[in-house]
């Protein structure tokens, strides 16, 4: 029996998500595996991968559209934009969404943006096995060696002149690097940029202030202004799963 594209459904408006569910059920190869008129329910499904492709509204009331097809660019999860607004098609580019469908969709339209999604899932999924690989390898400017160094231990990465610190659970890791090569290099969600010279993993942070977060450890990380607002929508998203 082939294997079936699992599809996730985001949208505030019920009618809509059944009108979306009917006609995928009519289309060979695909099942919807959830439907959500609750946003950010739906996107914490989607982050625990429940689905292979998700199609989202935009305007919703509790979080926009957009935002979500940002989390979902972080794990490489391929989304269509499903929107009565027509004038969102070029912010969408931006988030590197797959598909644009506007309302009321059409079945032909859908199959053929699906047809054209399922394409691109050979790449979605080499960089979901990519990802399980939950670790960074790490050189030593001294030893001339290679340290494993696992993205859930570290409490934030910093930036110091040529160098970039690894602060983990097990100690400190100094590589001769970049922080902006080190950033993607790395792709697991957690890890987020606060500061043009630090990431943190939010797992590790205790508390937020207003223009610092203050880690487990202690340690207080500046947040710096162009960081701020992305950092606290992929912080409440996180630490609300």
């Amino acid at each position: 029996m082939e294997k079936r594209i699992r599809i996730g459904l985001i949208d505030d408006e019920p009618l809509a998500l059944s009108r979306l569910e009917g006609f995928i059920a009519g289309i060979p190869g695909y099942e919807v595996v959830f439907m959500e008129t609750d946003p950010i329910s739906g996107l914490h499904k989607a982050l625990r991968e429940m689905c292979d492709v998700l199609i989202t509204d935009i305007q919703m009331g509790q979080i926009n559209g957009l935002l979500i097809c940002e989390q979902m660019e972080e794990i490489g999860m391929p989304v269509i934009i499903c929107s009565a607004h027509e004038e969102y098609a070029l912010q969408s580019i931006e988030v590197s969404v797959s598909g644009y469908l506007v309302k009321p969709v059409k079945i032909l339209t859908l199959k053929q943006t699906l047809e054209k999604v399922t394409k691109r899932m050979d790449g979605y999924l080499q960089r979901k096995k990519d990802a399980q690989k939950q670790f960074l390898l790490v050189e030593d400017p001294d030893r001339f060696g290679l340290t494993r160094v696992f993205f859930s231990d570290v409490h934030y990465i910093e930036q110091r002149d040529n160098y970039t610190h690894f602060i983990t659970t097990k100690g400190e890791i100094v590589q001769r690097s970049t922080l902006s090569f080190v950033e993607s290099s790395i792709n697991y969600p957690n890890l987020i940029r606060i500061h043009r010279s630090f990431l943190v993993n939010v797992e590790m942070v205790e508390k937020v202030m207003a223009k610092e977060v203050i880690l487990e450890n202690g340690v207080t990380i500046p947040i710096g202004p162009n960081y701020k607002d992305r950092f606290l929508d992929t912080f409440l998203i996180r630490v609300s799963r």
